[in-house]
């Protein structure tokens, strides 16, 4: 039989357990939103660094990916594709029959005019390779009149008639940008020169030098002394060339 003070704590008890289901429900609810929160922060976080990666990817890809990177190839006639970057240089031939035809040179034959010189780059003190095949276009089955056949430094200087190439032509027909003050990237000023020795003499108006058989020529960038001015290329071992 019950009493009215039982019935009382009875009914304190169900309150009791009745306030910590509610408490208990709420905590979870609200650990739930939480939850779902951080998940919430979570995708906007992630969709923000990607369109961040996807921002810095469109802005290298605009400027080129950098200096580093920067584009070698531009201008049209005599500088279609001139590379305008650093060593080493790979001869540049989708615009070489455009550039060899702005200059004027005259068609390729080694009947007429053949003659050799020696040719030795150096840049900041390291040898610059002369590859082989510049001047020559073999997909499409072109040779130029100024060309090397392997990486000897050696040209090969092939004409339909006498013709006076010049040092500057030379590297045109590489594809290489080169004047009276720049090689590729390089440019003379703050310490450094940009210098042309022919068979161990310097040369001043060197982008018109025109050259000589078997003339042994040495272009120089970088401090003074930082590369050697001669060199010694052995002719006449060579009865070929």
């Amino acid at each position: 039989m019950s009493t009215v003070g039982g019935d009382e704590q009875d009914l304190t008890r169900k309150q009791r357990r009745e306030q910590a289901r509610q408490q208990r429900k709420e905590l979870e609810e609200s650990e739930r939103l939480a939850a779902r929160r951080r998940r919430r922060l979570f995708q906007i976080g992630g969709a923000l660094v990607v369109a961040a990666i996807i921002a810095v990817v469109a802005i290298l890809a605009s400027s080129g990916g950098g200096k580093k990177h920067a584009a070698a190839t531009g201008g049209s006639g005599v500088t279609a594709g001139l590379q305008s970057t650093p060593a080493p240089w790979s001869p540049e031939v989708a615009n070489l029959k455009t550039r060899v035809a702005a200059m004027g040179l005259p068609t390729q034959s080694d009947t007429a005019y053949h003659a050799h010189v020696a040719l030795r780059v150096y840049v900041n003190g390291s040898q610059v390779p002369v590859p082989a095949d510049i001047g020559i276009n073999a997909p499409e089955e072109y040779l130029a009149p100024l060309h090397t056949h392997d990486a000897s430094g050696i040209i090969h200087m092939e004409a339909s008639e006498a013709y006076p190439f010049t040092l500057g032509q030379l590297f045109t027909v590489w594809g290489v940008t080169f004047t009276s003050t720049q090689i590729g990237s390089y440019v003379a000023g703050n310490g450094n020169v940009l210098a042309v020795y022919v068979n161990g003499s310097p040369v001043t108006s060197f982008v018109s030098y025109v050259m000589r058989a078997h003339d042994n020529i040495t272009v120089g960038y970088g401090k003074p002394g930082s590369f050697p001015t001669s060199f010694h290329y052995p002719w006449s071992a060579n009865p070929g060339l």
